[in-house]
């Protein structure tokens, strides 16, 4: 039986922290607002800063060398507060992204099982 969803979604709506934040992930540049990685508070996106050995200040990015199809979906995920389970990818793949961007797998949507 799958287990209740135990990730808190924060609702960032009234954060004025709304600068965008530029994600190149495996090659693919993704933006999003900070507001959005904020959302999940105890994961590898909530905690971006310009400190970080991944932030390109030239750039003005942060890279990680990760799965870019894997990573749409984590941050959709982020965007809606729903997790699915890509279907071009094998689930162990995607269960070492999540655990890599700091989600647990008990949030993949039911549907997906």
């Amino acid at each position: 039986m799958r287990s209740t969803k135990t990730v808190k979604f924060v609702d960032t709506t009234t954060n004025n922290n709304d600068s965008r934040v530029v994600l190149n992930v495996g090659g693919q540049r993704f933006e999003t607002q900070r507001a959005t990685l904020k959302k999940l508070p105890a994961t590898r996106l909530s905690k971006l800063t310009p400190q970080l050995s991944y932030y390109d200040p030239v750039l003005n990015e942060y890279f990680f060398d990760r799965h870019p199809g894997v990573f749409s979906q984590i941050l959709n995920y982020y965007r809606t507060g729903k997790l699915h389970y890509p279907t071009n990818v094998c689930g162990p793949l995607f269960e070492d992204e999540l655990s890599y961007w700091g989600i647990q797998r008990e949030e993949v949507e039911p549907c997906c099982w």
